[in-house]
């Protein structure tokens, strides 16, 4: 009978563990799920008086003047608050830019000047 000959070291206990420990097969799976449970934000209407208010801060803005956004953000269902200076007024496309985020105008509920 022949016998074999070990060509390498015992693996240490603390490496062994690691080969049986739990293996989450659907990696992020949790986080998408929880993702799913948020409830979304209902969008508000705005009354006359606000759409006027509105649309008075709108033509008053400039490029490079400090704002205050609140708008709806579609993709997370939910009104998010963006404070920063105007980079770009598109009128064409009715879309402002506040540093990089374009929003358009129909998703701002309000809009504060600095």
């Amino acid at each position: 009978m022949a016998t074999r000959i070990r060509n390498r070291a015992p693996m240490p206990p603390s490496r062994r563990a690691k080969q049986f420990s739990a293996f989450d097969a659907l990696k992020g799976l949790r986080e998408a799920l929880a993702e799913k449970e948020k409830i979304p934000e209902a969008r508000r209407e705005l009354s006359p008086d606000a759409v006027e208010e509105l649309n008075r801060s709108l033509t008053a803005l400039k490029k490079g003047q400090q704002v205050t956004v609140v708008y709806y953000c579609s993709y997370e269902q939910r009104y998010q608050q963006l404070t920063g200076p105007v980079t770009r007024i598109d009128p064409y496309w009715r879309i402002l830019y506040v540093g990089e985020v374009g929003i358009e105008f129909g998703e701002i509920g309000t809009l504060t000047l600095m």
